[in-house]
């Protein structure tokens, strides 16, 4: 396929034509006019969450002399301590200054802070950002962007109303995967789309989740010297501390992560969501294994229908697999192709059907030989699509745009509708079996109350951690 060597560069008319793809309205930030820093000085960062995938960050960022990480806030010190020694190995490192808590490291070095990276578990997403975000910060957030739909809506309406730069984890949202999809599409390659079928893994091998996998704790366990228990929980209700949930099996808990879809829909759903305009659902269904209030289903399988004028006859059906399921068959696919594979994206047009891998890197048209017949036909287009000036690297293409007062692709005006139409998956599992039709605009699931509860937490939040 030839390629243009393009580079990012989203101006003012570009974003805001941007918006009406995303079927939502966007704000160009103030800043998004200025550079945040000039050519030779480094972008301040903040990490919020330094042991766990927080070395993601401090990897990615060690490859270029645009930024410099001055501090690092994580309630563990036994977790964080190998990322604090990865850090100070890296090129560049002049020290960071250590906090348990983002608050008092906001308090006292806000005035040296431009951005902050939060890499926490998904209940205090909203939470930190909300914060950084009131006191200028520009802000990466690990994906899923929220843990509810209504938090999603306000950390948009926040990075609007402060005018700072903003991107969400999901590494590929900065590939080619998505953007040379919808050139195939355009140059009329593909034809209509008729269904998507996504599968994971997850949980699975990765995590604890479902009921009588994942057990509420019956007692209370000895909190490790080095975890500041209280801070983890942060607007969590309070309860027993156990190594059921923490450090990591918090995913598969209600109140504090989002289950196989909230870990993986940020990747493998945003490859057509992107490609295709997806925009939102009209319905969402779902059949899950047994779930109680404290734990996700281990496995679920989720169909979400669009309308969508990529679609044939104005209609996209999108079938999702977590746990150990996985589709029966898919037309034009081979069995044993479902059957190898633990993860993938399958796309089936009128004319031709694609295979996706998780964050679109390995893109090809099935069978293989097909594949090898259109590039002999030379009719893949040149690229169109402007490319990320970081591809597979989002921290680098958030310090890298920020830095030059540009808007990051992956903005939360992206991020928020996006994450929000994965989220439904969640609400449609706390339904098992019943379709529901939601309404953005309004934020409720038509005629189903129980299941508008589920757009908002549960729980009232703990004082003092969002403002």
């Amino acid at each position: 396929m030839k390629k243009k060597n393009t580079k990012q560069n989203i101006t003012r008319r570009d974003f805001i034509k941007s918006a009406s793809l995303l079927g939502g309205i966007m704000f160009l930030p103030s800043c998004a006019t200025q550079r945040v820093k000039g050519a030779n000085e480094r972008f301040n960062v903040a990490l919020v969450g330094v042991g766990g995938i927080g070395g993601q960050a401090i990897n990615n960022l060690s490859k270029t002399n645009d930024s410099e990480i001055i501090a690092g806030c994580d309630v563990d010190d036994l977790r964080a301590a190998p990322r604090y020694k990865m850090l100070s190995e890296t090129p560049n490192y002049r020290g960071v200054a250590r906090f348990k808590d983002y608050r008092v490291m906001l308090d006292k070095m806000g005035k040296d802070i431009d951005g902050v990276i939060v890499s926490t578990a998904d209940h205090m997403h909203y939470p930190i950002s909300a914060f950084a975000m009131a006191r200028g910060k520009h802000v990466f957030c690990q994906k899923p962007l929220a843990r509810t739909i209504w938090e999603c809506k306000e950390m948009r309406r926040l990075a609007n109303k402060y005018g700072v730069f903003t991107q969400m984890g999901n590494q590929g949202h900065t590939s080619d995967g998505w953007r040379t999809i919808k050139e195939w599409y355009q140059a009329g390659i593909l034809g209509k789309v008729e269904e998507i079928y996504t599968w994971t893994s997850r949980p699975a091998r990765f995590w604890k989740q479902g009921v009588g996998t994942m057990v509420r704790p019956k007692k209370a366990e000895k909190i490790p010297d080095t975890l500041d228990y209280k801070l983890w929980l942060g607007v969590a209700p309070d309860q027993p501390y156990s190594s059921v949930f923490i450090p990591h099996d918090w995913r598969g808990v209600k109140d504090f992560g989002c289950g196989a879809i909230g870990d993986m829909a940020c990747h493998f759903m945003d490859v057509p969501y992107s490609a295709f305009d997806l925009g939102f659902p009209t319905a969402v269904s779902a059949q899950c294994d047994p779930q109680d209030d404290f734990t996700w289903p281990y496995g679920s399988t989720i169909e979400f229908e669009f309308d969508n004028p990529c679609g044939k006859n104005g209609k996209i059906y999108y079938h999702w697999y977590d746990g150990y399921r996985k589709p029966k068959s898919i037309r034009r696919i081979d069995e044993d192709f479902i059957k190898k594979h633990g993860d993938m994206t399958v796309i089936v047009c009128e004319k031709e059907t694609l295979t996706v891998s998780e964050y679109g890197t390995r893109l090809t048209v099935y069978p293989r030989k097909r594949m090898v017949e259109l590039k002999k036909a030379n009719v893949f287009p040149e690229a169109t699509i402007e490319r990320s000036v970081s591809p597979l690297n989002a921290h680098l293409e958030f310090v890298k745009m920020a830095k030059e007062g540009k808007m990051p692709n992956g903005n939360f005006d992206y991020a928020a509708p996006f994450t929000e139409m994965c989220l439904l998956g969640l609400i449609a599992m706390t339904q098992n079996g019943k379709k529901i039709k939601y309404d953005p605009t309004t934020m409720s699931c038509l005629g189903n109350a129980d299941a508008t509860r589920y757009v908002k937490s549960l729980y009232e939040y703990r004082d003092g951690f969002i403002s």
